[in-house]
């Protein structure tokens, strides 16, 4: 199955712009519709972690000469308030969004910004690229020969459009209209709990807690939650000791449908949002309520970290999304990334499992396996993460009668794969 000529790709975050570099770079003419308006997607200074396959992309096409990640030598836990209870060699690349966001679209379409300001001109052999922002697909529409697929879309302006290409790739996250076009079955769930994130400046900690944080992936176990965090770099790439953000993520069990819910989902204007209440709209009384009933077990790093004045915290509602197949329409339609399996984010490989599936799909462009073969590889790891971080989950959050519950599941599951039932990966 040769590389495609054209390609759409839905959705301009990070699993649409891995796939998008590595298909411009082969030669094919490529378009990310992505419907956020911004020239830019805000980062929220959000970190991620990712591993061999976003470095092996990166080794292979990205032409910046910019560093993108710091490793951490070791992840460090603390228990309740023993700051220094075990530390494992767990070591995993960390970077910011923005960083990687900024470095991706420099390759992909020249975008010019603080991190890489001279974007590198193209490689022979590269393809068209374009990166359409503001644009919400609408539709798909198949081929009675069966040859290619129109996406329609509509812009900011109400302004409608369509493209025509040989491939469409849905790379546009959990809530993913592609899925939902193509009347992919999936199952989606709220886990029960939200995630508070924040970043703090390096240099704006004490010495000691800035050095607490800073090579390592730090995590606090605490009863019924948990706080991860690590030190990023800013959106301008900068990884000099003193310049970076302390990033944290902290888990906390609100119930659906529950008063407390609604009340965190709703901004400081009044609104509530389905999702996300992005930072500088999350409400900080709220924050500080919910800071006040776990600050006194926090380890004392973590404790200064989570209330230092002056941050900007923002809260999202942890979902996941599991999709049952890859493909649709003959091989013309494949969904990749958070779209394909959104699992919940306790082990950071949102990032790695879409570069996984893109250097799967290069396989398949490469006569090395078959796109069926790749459909039941990803979604058999899809379905795995999805099972393991809800083990994950239910361990850190939600009570030991949840996790022996769903951590039988976890096993049985496996036990149908080493059985050998059902297609490969189900």
């Amino acid at each position: 199955m040769p590389v495609p000529k054209t390609v759409v790709i839905v959705g301009g975050s990070l699993a649409g712009l891995l796939h998008g570099l590595y298909l411009k770079r082969h030669g094919s003419h490529v378009v990310i519709l992505e419907q956020d308006p911004g020239a830019v997607r805000s980062s929220h200074n959000a970190g991620i972690a990712f591993g061999p396959a976003v470095e092996e992309i990166l080794r292979k096409y990205d032409a910046t000469g910019v560093q993108s990640c710091t490793p951490s030598v070791a992840t460090r836990f603390a228990l309740r308030k023993r700051q220094h209870f075990k530390e494992l060699s767990i070591i995993r690349n960390l970077t910011s969004w923005g960083l990687l966001y900024r470095l991706l679209r420099a390759n992909f379409d020249g975008l010019a910004s603080d991190a890489v300001p001279d974007p590198p001109p193209a490689r022979e052999g590269d393809g068209r690229a374009e990166y359409r922002a503001g644009q919400r697909v609408t539709k798909l529409q198949r081929h009675e020969n069966g040859a290619a697929v129109t996406v329609g879309f509509v812009g900011q302006d109400g302004v409608e459009g369509s493209l025509t290409a040989d491939l469409v790739i849905g790379a546009d996250g959990q809530h993913s209209t592609v899925r939902s076009l193509v009347q992919a079955r999936a199952v989606k769930e709220y886990s029960g709990y939200v995630a508070w994130r924040g970043t703090v400046a390096e240099r704006d900690l004490p010495p000691d807690v800035a050095e607490y944080f800073a090579s390592r992936t730090c995590i606090n176990l605490l009863k019924g939650t948990y706080i991860v965090s690590y030190a990023v770099p800013p959106d301008t790439g900068t990884f000099a000791p003193g310049s970076r953000l302390i990033n944290w993520v902290w888990y906390y069990n609100l119930p659906l449908g529950s008063p407390a819910l609604t009340e965190v989902l709703t901004d400081s204007a009044g609104k509530t949002h389905g999702n996300t209440v992005p930072s500088g709209l999350a409400r900080p009384e709220i924050f500080r309520k919910h800071l006040a009933t776990t600050l006194p077990a926090m380890a004392a790093p973590f404790a200064a970290l989570l209330s230092h004045p002056g941050q900007t915290p923002f809260v999202t509602k942890v979902n996941d999304a599991l999709t049952e197949t890859a493909v649709f329409w003959d091989g013309k339609v494949v969904l990749v990334g958070d779209a394909l399996a959104a699992s919940r984010p306790h082990f950071a490989v949102a990032t790695e499992q879409a570069a996984q599936h893109c250097l799967g799909l290069a396989k398949v462009w490469g006569g090395e396996q078959t796109l069926q073969q790749w459909a039941r590889d990803v979604t058999g790891y899809g379905k795995r993460i999805w099972l393991l971080s809800r083990v994950l989950g239910a361990f850190g959050l939600r009570g030991w009668r949840e996790f022996v519950k769903v951590l039988c599941v976890y096993v049985a599951f496996l036990v149908r794969l080493r059985l050998g039932r059902g297609p490969r990966g189900w």
